[in-house]
């Protein structure tokens, strides 16, 4: 086999460790859950194998975590140790029902809060952007841009029902709004929620 690898079949994943940036032996890959609807890897599923005392769970972790080491032929796991402990697995034993249940994109909602939260980015948002990219389904929600009374430039996110999602501040000029919405757009699918009531 060469000693660098780009495809790997997913049959032969378990040849290859999982390690921490330090090249800390952590586990192993078990397999790739992918979404045959969108054609993406949701997530990656990895034991740890006693690593942090963690011996009977298996975790679905966000592909942008692991990073693919083609010369080591090792997956790297950017992830700092108490955000791992504290990760949502599933009982080794029992991955397959869990995985099962998840038809929606709104059933991996609690999964995907966790990572993003750690600044990981959402899945969610990836398939939103594929969807957005291919034009498969109509968009949602839409942005408005109206003046204030004050004569300044303010752009609001619409649902599809009409309600009121979020409105910005103001802008001295339509272009500022503009630029506003294009950063909305790029910056808001892998924005991290930071709870500041806890």
């Amino acid at each position: 086999m060469s000693k660098s690898v780009r495809f790997v079949p997913t049959i032969r994943l378990k040849q290859y460790d999982v390690v921490n940036e330090k090249g800390q032996d952590m586990g192993q890959v078990q397999t790739f859950v992918v979404d045959m609807r969108e054609g993406l890897i949701a997530f990656v599923i990895v034991s740890f194998e006693g690593f942090l005392g963690i011996s009977d769970k298996w975790f679905a972790m966000p592909w942008g975590a692991l990073k693919w080491h083609p010369q080591t032929m090792k997956f790297i796991l950017d992830m700092p140790e108490e955000v791992l402990k504290n990760a949502p697995g599933m009982h080794k034993d029992k991955w397959l029902e869990e995985i099962g249940k998840w038809q929606e994109e709104k059933d991996l909602e609690l999964l995907d809060r966790y990572y993003t939260t750690y600044g990981y980015e959402s899945y969610l948002g990836i398939v939103q952007q594929r969807i957005t990219k291919l034009g498969r389904r109509k968009v949602d929600a839409k942005f408005e841009i109206n003046k204030d009374v004050a004569g300044e430039f303010r752009f609001k996110l619409v649902a599809v029902n009409g309600e009121t999602i979020a409105v910005s501040e103001g802008y001295t000029n339509k272009d500022g709004a503009l630029n506003g919405i294009e950063s909305v757009k790029q910056n808001a699918a892998e924005a991290v929620v930071e709870d500041k009531t806890v």
